[in-house]
């Protein structure tokens, strides 16, 4: 089928019916997500009393010596404010540290505390076990297939919103407004 991403209606050759949701790879995606993340909710809220998203600044900042907000954003693909919020959250809680450049008292550096560090030893076994029993009726090449798949759909959709190929922005505050 070819639709018009200008006007998003159907090209002259549309003989086919519209898809259905369903049958969308990204809704399928967002289903698979949306299955599984409750489980690991409960876990990081009501195992070891962090969110999702303490959760994955506490993993990002584990696999570095220091890092930025802006790289622990990036990383965690989560914007900038919602990020310093968390990693506020994280030094409150003793988790990560802050610390400042000696040759520019602009730059904030996160890391791991020693209680960051013992947390994340004590979150992440966890983690891998419920991951490994969510992908346990694929086999390792099927894994290994899936993950280079991914990876590809994350590069094409990288380069697609690079490209602007869709005009339109958000609007989030004012919903319906065009």
């Amino acid at each position: 089928m070819s639709t018009s991403l200008q006007d998003g209606k159907p090209g002259p050759h549309d003989a086919h019916p519209l898809p259905t949701l369903h049958d969308m790879t990204m809704f399928r995606l967002y289903r698979a997500w949306s299955a599984a993340n409750p489980i690991f909710t409960r876990l990081c809220e009501g195992r070891f009393g962090i969110t999702r998203r303490e959760w994955r600044i506490l993993a990002i900042v584990s696999q570095h010596e220091t890092l930025t907000s802006t790289q622990a954003a990036h990383a965690a693909a989560l914007d900038a404010a919602r990020t310093s919020r968390t990693i506020g959250t994280l030094c409150e809680k003793g988790l990560l540290t802050r610390s400042r450049e000696a040759a520019d008292a602009r730059m904030v550096r996160i890391a791991l505390s020693k209680k960051g560090r013992e947390r994340y030893n004590e979150i992440m076994p966890v983690i891998a076990s419920l991951n490994e029993l969510v992908f346990q009726d694929l086999d390792e090449t099927e894994i290994c297939a899936f993950n280079n798949m991914l990876n590809r759909v994350v590069l094409r959709a990288t380069r697609m919103l690079e490209e602007d190929l869709v005009k339109e922005r958000l609007h989030r505050g004012h919903p319906g407004k065009r």
